[in-house]
């Protein structure tokens, strides 16, 4: 899969993911009219400029998709176009921490979606690791090999998940030791309690970092 199909797919799943950068699209719709695009939807979609609402931009991102024959896409295929889309980008060293915390606002928004569990887990750990010097969340992860850690696990992910090369039998292993938020040292209401008071606390470290 080359960049131009990576980020289309990621465009197709817009309705089914949020957060959503819309800045993207704009910048797709640009790239159309140089290649000699120029239908009105296209043009439509290029004018817009931030702050970018969802529900101003969404219609004629569907209408420039039909425009090109193109499905959206819905549920998991979302999950994973966007997912893919995500970890290109952390493997790039393009906006590293601010694409982890998108990637664990992804896990939040559906239902702690176990495929990508582990990138919840690493985004708490740095945080843990940056706060109090430890990290409960990710075996092995400290300050020194974080971001190693972290590209390690996108490899692996895009391993499985797109390439499919990985084996059944260690699937079947990372699903039993995987548990929310660990299986190491901290009560699951511990974790509870500390991801509420994140979740409400728009004007925390952690969210400041996600829309900076």
């Amino acid at each position: 899969m080359n960049k131009k199909q990576e980020i289309l797919r990621f465009i197709q799943s817009h309705k089914a993911l949020e957060p959503f950068d819309y800045k993207i699209v704009v910048d797709w719709a640009i790239d159309l009219i140089r290649e000699g695009k120029e239908t009105d939807n296209i043009l439509m979609l290029a004018a817009f400029s931030g702050p970018i609402e969802k529900w101003e931009i969404s219609p004629y991102v569907t209408a420039v998709l039909n425009d090109l024959g193109l499905e959206e896409l819905e549920c998991d295929d979302a999950i994973i176009a966007q997912t893919h889309f995500l970890l290109l980008k952390i493997l790039k060293d393009v906006d590293l921490r601010k694409n982890l915390i998108t990637l664990s606002q992804v896990c939040i928004n559906n239902d702690f979606d176990q495929r990508i569990m582990n990138f919840y887990l690493l985004c708490h750990a740095w945080d843990e690791l940056e706060e109090i010097g430890a990290n409960y969340y990710f075996k092995g992860a400290d300050l020194d090999n974080i971001e190693e850690v972290l590209k390690n696990e996108a490899r692996k992910w895009i391993e499985k998940y797109i390439n499919g090369k990985e084996e059944v039998e260690t699937i079947q292993n990372e699903e039993k030791e995987k548990t929310l938020p660990t299986t190491m040292y901290k009560s699951n209401s511990w974790v509870s309690s500390k991801f509420k008071e994140k979740s409400n606390n728009k004007n925390s470290s952690w969210w400041k970092r996600l829309w900076s």
